[in-house]
């Protein structure tokens, strides 16, 4: 079966609605990657919060000491100190990704809203509005919705 980009280039519209359609296509991997690099990241995140709690209880058990000591012991362990910095620089950086999964995900929502209200035709069934049609349903299969706005 030819791909989404091959069925968009046979189709017989003009060449502007054609880059308008891929482009909705390209935004589209765009979120769908960062999407999933959120997931990774939660995952990870959760892997070393978890990891951390485990550490500090078993710490706690181990020595009768109070908690300022043993942030001093966390300090002064070189270990531990790379191991607290991986932790923090991925929670930062799970940040960046989820700044930048919204901000591409807006940018994909108002260019799929602009391919929707540029591929409007009338309502009645002729040449127009079956292209439509099979421009929706082509793209529906990328997971792409071109029928309406929500």
């Amino acid at each position: 079966m030819p791909s989404i980009r091959e069925q968009i280039e046979a189709l017989p519209i003009a060449e502007d609605a054609k880059g308008v359609i891929h482009e909705v296509i390209k935004r589209k991997g765009k979120v769908d990657g960062l999407k999933r690099m959120q997931i990774l990241l939660a995952i990870i995140n959760s892997g070393v919060a978890i990891i951390i709690l485990v550490w500090l209880y078993k710490l706690s058990l181990v020595s009768n000491v109070n908690v300022f000591e043993l942030i001093s012991y966390l300090g002064s362990s070189t270990a531990s100190t790379f191991f607290l910095l991986v932790a923090i620089s991925s929670f930062i950086y799970s940040g960046h990704v989820t700044k930048e999964h919204k901000k591409e995900k807006q940018k994909y929502d108002d260019l799929r809203r602009e391919a929707i209200t540029y591929l409007r035709a009338r309502w009645d069934i002729g040449e127009g509005s079956l292209l439509r049609d099979r421009i929706s349903s082509i793209l529906d299969q990328g997971g792409i919705n071109l029928i309406f706005y929500s």
